[in-house]
């Protein structure tokens, strides 16, 4: 995304300070409208955009994504319309992951509440990468995870949450589906090589050096 604009995506941090914290946030950056929906997107809560071959997907994990609410009809509409023939990848961002290994039971069941809102929808509309934060460590789970199953057709799940704040210290779950766990500060990068081949690494801060790197690949 160099030169092309900072996103950010909304996240619980967003009600510090009796919500005094995410007025900026929400009052400064002007996000794009989808252009799937005619507009109906959310300004920094939820919207979409496109760059290069990737369509991206921005959602608010704070803010209601049950069927039937106003951010899941966005999403669903979104998805629908998505030209992958133009954007053949497309990768969903949000705040808070629907899968993690971290033993945190009150952020397990948002992420719960999530799988069981928007799980279904990712996987049939084809979400080839879905991306969040919230812990800070990072994630990878196993290809085409899908209620926690590999290889189920949903997409691959990173959390990437080790930019620069103290990193966690939780116990973790042993869990079947996940691929890699690294507790260092670093971040992500993406290359679409062409509309067939995508490549996710995780670089090391300290090293500058690739520390995880997973492989999108179509036929």
């Amino acid at each position: 995304m160099a030169g092309d604009g900072y996103r950010p995506e909304w996240g619980n941090y967003g009600r510090d300070s009796g919500g005094e914290c995410g007025v900026p946030a929400a009052r400064r950056f002007v996000m794009p409208a989808s252009n799937n929906d005619g507009g109906s997107s959310n300004g920094i809560f939820w919207y979409s955009y496109d760059h290069g071959l990737i369509h991206t997907v921005v959602i608010s994990s704070e803010h209601d994504l049950s069927p039937g609410s106003p951010q899941y009809g966005w999403l669903e509409s979104d998805l629908r319309n998505v030209d992958r023939a133009t954007t053949p990848f497309l990768v969903v961002e949000s705040h808070r992951p629907l899968y993690n290994s971290e033993d945190v039971p009150a952020n397990a069941l948002v992420s719960s509440h999530m799988r069981r809102s928007i799980e279904t929808l990712l996987r049939d509309r084809g979400v080839d990468l879905f991306l969040a934060g919230h812990y800070h460590a990072y994630l990878r789970a196993c290809a085409g995870l899908y209620r926690s199953k590999c290889d189920g057709g949903g997409p691959v799940h990173i959390t990437v949450g080790s930019a620069g704040a103290e990193l966690d210290r939780y116990p973790l779950y042993e869990q079947d589906w996940t691929e890699s766990f690294i507790q260092e500060w670093g971040y992500g990068r993406i290359t679409a090589y062409n509309a067939t081949a995508l490549k996710f690494e995780f670089v090391s801060d300290a090293e500058g050096d690739v520390r995880d790197t997973a492989w999108i690949l179509k036929d």
